[in-house]
């Protein structure tokens, strides 16, 4: 039995350092990035494709504009992976369903610009099912990570846990309202939604927005930036023995270790 003794009462102003926002710093770059072959393709196809009315599939058509949605949907699936490792070697996600999710994610936005879209008036094709399908399943995916990781986190040390639950929810009632309005006018009425290239668009914004914040609860939850590396637990020496639990318990004036 060996008691330890750190007094992280006596020095607030160190005791807790802001946290590291690496993920959000990546999730910022990798997001910009991702945007750029959008941009690029919008800019290629700008006589061609209507961005208020044309999905943004149709880019595919204008030379180009294929190569720009693999490259987008490229960066966001390593971005996808990225986040996954991170959130496991942090502690922060458990067991297979995240890294699973996430996963299919990364699979399907790849498959969405490896896998084009038939132009206009014509029967779908086997690639035209594979880039749709493929589309709703990378959106139908990501609120499962952000509930899943939430779910993981049981003791959590900031709003943004509860902020990603929100988040998701509200993701997942809004992709599976658009499926139903989007498959009934098409499948029952031939036609589809009006607006619908805006509302892909701003659905491309929602889903790196969705990261960042996956990002930042990362980064607000990970035990790894929660202190500081020069603060009190340096002053008092290595603590051996000591739990975990010791470094992140607050204020104490001592705590008994088996």
């Amino acid at each position: 039995m060996t008691v330890v003794t750190a007094d992280l009462g006596e020095r607030p102003d160190q005791s807790m350092a802001s946290p590291d926002p690496r993920n959000t710093r990546t999730v910022s770059w990798f997001g910009a990035t991702a945007l750029l072959p959008m941009i690029a393709a919008h800019v290629l196809g700008a006589s061609v494709v209507d961005p208020v009315l044309d999905p943004i599939s149709w880019y595919a058509f204008v030379p180009g504009g294929g190569e720009m949605i693999l490259a987008g949907g490229v960066i966001l699936a390593v971005l996808g992976l990225v986040l996954t490792a991170r959130m496991y070697r942090a502690g922060l996600a458990v067991g297979p369903v995240p890294a699973g999710a996430m996963i299919v994610f990364a699979v399907a936005m790849v498959l969405v610009g490896a896998f084009p879209t038939d132009p206009p008036g014509t029967d779908a094709s086997l690639s035209a099912v594979i880039h749709r399908v493929s589309a709703a399943t990378a959106f139908c995916v990501l609120p499962v990570v952000g509930l899943s990781l939430e779910r993981s986190i049981t003791r959590p040390r900031s709003a943004f846990p509860r902020a990603l639950r929100s988040a998701a929810g509200a993701l997942g009632v809004a992709v599976g309202l658009f499926l139903v309005v989007h498959l009934s006018l098409v499948y029952l009425a031939d036609s589809g939604i009006a607006a619908f290239g805006l509302i892909e668009r701003v659905g491309f914004v929602i889903m790196i927005a969705y990261l960042l914040l996956l990002g930042a609860t990362i980064d607000r939850e990970s035990p790894d930036g929660a202190l500081d590396e020069t603060g009190p637990l340096d002053a008092v020496g290595p603590l051996d023995g000591a739990s975990p639990a010791l470094v992140f318990s607050g204020p104490r004036s001592a705590d008994r270790v088996e």
